[in-house]
């Protein structure tokens, strides 16, 4: 049988159909000759459906056919994979509803960060994919009233033949292509980290460059995307430090403590020793300095946790362990390849000198005047740094704060006086 014959008899039965619904009358023999006529196009169905791809004529009518001879190809016999495709429309359903559930979860954590031209692309494109993709698996029931639903579930059968795909292999095709869906999706979300240091990263090219909003819109971003990013909470908190939101800084810092950054500790350290929280900026300090023996770290941070560390013995009394803590970070601020790199190297100097100062002793009081000297110097000299760590950035993308540092002007107008008091001493007869 030729297509042109089976397509012949195919318009026969419709107008025989069409013919009898103008009838208000039956006659019973010529209903028995239908009837006949209609075994014997059953029987020939097979002939039928293989001269004639039956689904692509249907969509080429101008409305659903109603009469079940445009659907003799599917009352060929079942296949026998047929039999389980139960099994893989169910996994099917589940596969995309975890899809679906996934989708939201990245739109989620992308949307909270405030949207960007990257995150919405990455929102809109796997959104599409998966919603179109789950449209088109739904079953004929649920797409009963929908006819958007039904168009899709038509394409995607329409692609599926034009593809050559078996019928009987359909619903392990939507299986397979479902699944395909899922581990994309999967792929994605445990990138999701990778992601957020690139926003991290970008946040700190902001923050050099003075795009202070910027950067605070890429650090949310990143920790929105990774919740347990340290680096971009110590960014976070090292931005709001300089917009001294004091309380949010302490957040972010707390939470990169959390990490084991020793920096962070350091930082929030700091903060405490700003409010006169002394133990526990003395604890935090001690506890930084641990880390240092157990990890690898920059002299930087060595200099400013004993620094720190030196700052809160002295307001505590303690001068001793001061001095201590101090020499210490002195001694590290004076190596020329670390000390480029700190913009607040004079601190220490600072710090000692009032430690000394406090001794009363001829030998201290000299030291002191020295100590005085260089912190006035240091500070003259290096008020800021234009050079960026760029060592310190390539090992661990944390960079440096290029800021002047608010207590050094304090201790820059106690070292002019300190100075110029032992200046007259020295003019008196």
């Amino acid at each position: 049988m030729t297509d042109q014959q089976a397509l012949e008899i195919l318009c026969a039965r419709d107008a025989l159909n069409n013919a009898l619904t103008q009838e208000p009358f039956i006659p019973a023999e010529l209903l028995e000759c239908i009837h006949e006529l209609d075994a014997q196009l059953q029987q020939h169905k097979q002939r039928i459906y293989q001269a004639l791809e039956l689904s692509s004529y249907r969509n080429s009518l101008p409305a659903k056919p109603k009469g079940w001879w445009w659907y003799l190809d599917q009352q060929r016999p079942p296949h026998p994979l047929d039999r389980c495709d139960w099994v893989f429309n169910g996994v099917t359903f589940a596969g995309w509803s975890v899809s679906l559930a996934l989708l939201v979860n990245i739109a989620s954590r992308f949307l909270s960060g405030g949207p960007d031209v990257v995150g919405t692309f990455a929102i809109i494109v796997p959104t599409l994919i998966t919603l179109l993709k789950a449209k088109s698996d739904l079953t004929e029931e649920d797409q009963k009233d929908n006819d958007f639903s039904e168009a899709l579930k038509k394409g995607f059968e329409e692609l599926l033949t034009r593809l050559k795909v078996p019928k009987f292999l359909h619903a392990e095709t939507k299986f397979c292509s479902t699944m395909a869906l899922l581990l994309g999706l999967l792929g994605f979300w445990y990138s999701l980290p990778s992601i957020s240091a690139i926003y991290n990263q970008r946040g700190l090219e902001h923050y050099r460059a003075g795009e202070l909003s910027s950067a605070e819109a890429d650090y949310q971003r990143a920790i929105a995307l990774e919740p347990d990013n340290a680096k971009a909470h110590y960014n976070l908190g090292r931005l709001y430090e300089d917009w001294l939101q004091l309380k949010k800084s302490k957040q972010e810092y707390q939470l990169a403590v959390s990490a084991n950054i020793p920096r962070a500790y350091n930082n929030l350290a700091r903060l405490y020793i700003l409010e006169k929280d002394y133990p526990k900026a003395a604890n935090l300090l001690v506890e930084g300095l641990k880390l240092t023996t157990e990890q690898s770290v920059y002299p930087e941070d060595k200099y400013n946790l004993y620094k720190n560390l030196g700052w809160v013995r002295f307001k505590q009394n303690r001068d001793d362990e001061a001095k201590i803590a101090l020499e210490k970070a002195t001694k590290i601020a004076k190596n020329p390849d670390v000390a480029k790199y700190l913009p607040n190297r004079a601190s220490a100097s600072c710090i000692l000198a009032q430690v000394l100062e406090r001794q009363k002793k001829p030998e201290a009081a000299k030291e002191s005047l020295k100590q005085w000297e260089h912190c006035r110097d240091l500070i003259i000299t290096n008020l800021s740094i234009s050079k960026a760590n760029k060592w310190l950035d390539l090992a661990n993308k944390l960079g440096i704060g290029n800021r002047l540092i608010p207590e050094e002007d304090t201790w820059l107008h106690l070292a002019n006086e300190r100075i110029q008091k032992a200046q007259q001493q020295k003019q008196r007869p």
